[in-house]
């Protein structure tokens, strides 16, 4: 007689090194990943990986630490609480997800038999359609303030360009983490690291389908919120399950291919 399927929380817990974590994260407070690490005894991106799977099965929570002056926010990853499973931003997520596993099955079967070359192509302009104006996936844009007079060129510029990149960034790297990519962005070298992968199966298979519909879904979200950072390219498995998303400004070379 086969053995009894274990369920989707035993399975979550049945590594002892994401019980320790969430051992500690019950204690109170939020924690980085450093912290967390060095209290485990864990190397960084392991520690990292299995908080990943807490988030995304609903035991902990991620979010960008509060700052005040300039610079990336770390992630701080706490507890889940009982408000946080009333807004249940785990099945907004998984819905997402959803739809994005369902675009990726269309580009794989109309793409079949066919080159290379127009297969990526179809499935970054598939991700695209998934968040670009009117999509399904279209991300809420949220109104700038209304801004006071600007010269050209003068030092308020500047101010005003970095506010509309940040926008950007901030709807790239949400979009990103309900999709359960567990994003790393860093505004200063215009990337944004993926420590886990949502679809790792697919991707292993057809990284040219996979990536590319990940890039079209970021080129969407950029487009959608509106500003000049655009997505380059998607770098993938620099890691074991670490992927680096690479945008440009336009005055920026582009990117080898």
């Amino acid at each position: 007689m086969p053995a009894p399927r274990r369920t989707p929380a035993e399975r979550t817990l049945a590594a002892a090194s994401r019980v320790d974590l969430l051992r500690i994260l019950q204690r109170g407070g939020s924690h980085t990943v450093g912290e967390l690490a060095a209290v485990t005894g864990l190397h960084e991106n392991t520690t990292r990986e299995h908080l990943a799977r807490l988030v995304a099965d609903g035991y902990a929570v991620r979010t960008p630490e509060a700052r005040t002056v300039r610079g990336r926010p770390r992630m701080l990853y706490r507890v889940a609480s009982p408000d946080d499973a009333r807004r249940d931003p785990i099945a907004m997520g998984r819905l997402e997800e959803s739809i994005a596993h369902v675009a990726l099955t269309k580009v794989l079967i109309s793409g079949f038999g066919r080159d290379l070359g127009p297969t990526r192509e179809a499935a970054r302009s598939a991700g695209y359609a998934l968040t670009a104006p009117g999509g399904v996936l279209e991300p809420t844009v949220e109104p700038l303030p209304e801004p006071a007079a600007v010269t050209p060129g003068g030092p308020d510029a500047g101010d005003a360009s970095r506010a509309v990149e940040r926008r950007q960034l901030d709807a790239l790297e949400g979009h990103l983490d309900r999709l359960g990519f567990d994003p790393e962005r860093d505004d200063d070298a215009l990337r944004i690291d993926l420590w886990r992968c949502p679809f790792l199966e697919l991707a292993r298979e057809r990284p040219d389908v996979v990536c590319s519909v990940h890039l079209g879904l970021a080129s969407g979200v950029l487009e959608t919120v509106g500003g000049p950072l655009t997505a380059d390219r998607l770098r993938p498995f620099v890691g074991r399950e670490h992927c680096v998303l690479e945008l440009r400004r336009p005055t920026a070379p582009l990117a080898d291919a």
